[in-house]
């Protein structure tokens, strides 16, 4: 499989972000009302931090001893997030896309800056195998 992911990829247009620095009740909301569980985190460059979810929110506030709702609004993004996540280029190779992403949902994707162009997903991904597949047979 050496195709690349460019053609997989989900545009940053289509892909509900955080900014790390908002706070974690703007955070918490956003990802309620949009029912996306996970999304990435951009930094005003456009450069991809880490992600945060509705789960690394209420730990990080069970950890912290964040007592009421209220206080989310007194912390922010950066304290949450999980940082060093696997980024991945528009020129990788569907196979090494493919390896990250049995532990990802999905997985950032910036250019040669650095800057976030969008995300691959493991949905992205099986919708074009299964395609390939019925075409094959």
């Amino acid at each position: 499989m050496s195709k690349e992911i460019k053609s997989l990829i989900v545009p940053k247009e289509k892909v509900m972000v955080v900014e790390s620095t908002w706070n974690l009740e703007q955070a918490l909301r956003k990802l309620i009302e949009t029912g996306w569980t996970s999304v990435p985190v951009i930094n005003p460059k456009m450069e991809v931090e880490g992600i945060i979810s509705k789960s690394l929110i209420l730990n990080h506030a069970r950890l912290e001893k964040v007592p009421l709702f209220h206080d989310f609004k007194r912390r922010n993004v950066n304290e949450a997030m999980k940082r060093n996540i696997p980024t991945l280029s528009e020129d990788t190779t569907l196979h090494y896309g493919i390896e990250l992403l049995v532990d990802w949902a999905y997985l950032p994707v910036v250019n040669k800056e650095k800057k976030f162009i969008g995300i691959l997903t493991r949905r992205s991904v099986l919708d074009y195998l299964l395609k390939a597949f019925y075409n094959e047979l």
